[in-house]
């Protein structure tokens, strides 16, 4: 075999489905570095819309002097959980997953990432993390201290 030949058999078994890639393998588990990196942008995006929401109950709720649609310490867990979702499950896996995942092995020239299940497993373990991260912030009580500690 020629060279090229190895190179054309090598790209043919790293990405089987290029050929006939359908819109459902975005949502499957897959070791391809750009169907990782548009999932995590797609996770992201949608922990964007979620963070949207909660910054327009929070501006709802500055709109007038009073407290009158939400009570100060909704309006406290708002803002954080707010803050929360939008630095740590917005900006940084898009950043690192999203396009980390698409361009850095096209940068550097690689077929792939150097460890493509690894990989796999790090974004299939992402969702779960989240979701309890999420469901652990629920019991999660302020304690108030200061002047207005009753």
């Amino acid at each position: 075999m020629t060279q090229l030949q190895l190179q054309q058999e090598a790209n043919a078994a790293a990405h089987p489905s290029e050929s006939g890639s359908h819109w459902r393998e975005y949502f499957s588990f897959s070791t391809d570095h750009k169907v990782i990196g548009i999932q995590y942008l797609v996770t992201s995006f949608m922990f964007y819309l979620v963070g949207g929401v909660l910054a327009d109950l929070v501006r709802t709720e500055l709109k007038t002097p009073e407290s009158d649609f939400v009570s100060p310490e909704v309006y406290n867990s708002l803002f954080t959980l707010h803050g929360t979702i939008m630095i740590f499950l917005w900006i940084i896996p898009s950043l690192t997953g999203g396009f980390g995942n698409y361009l850095v092995p096209l940068l550097i020239g690689a077929r792939d990432m150097a460890f493509p299940r690894l990989n796999a497993l790090a974004f299939g373990l992402f969702r779960p993390q989240v979701c309890c991260s999420l469901v652990a912030s629920l019991w999660v009580r302020p304690k108030l201290v200061g002047p207005l500690t009753p």
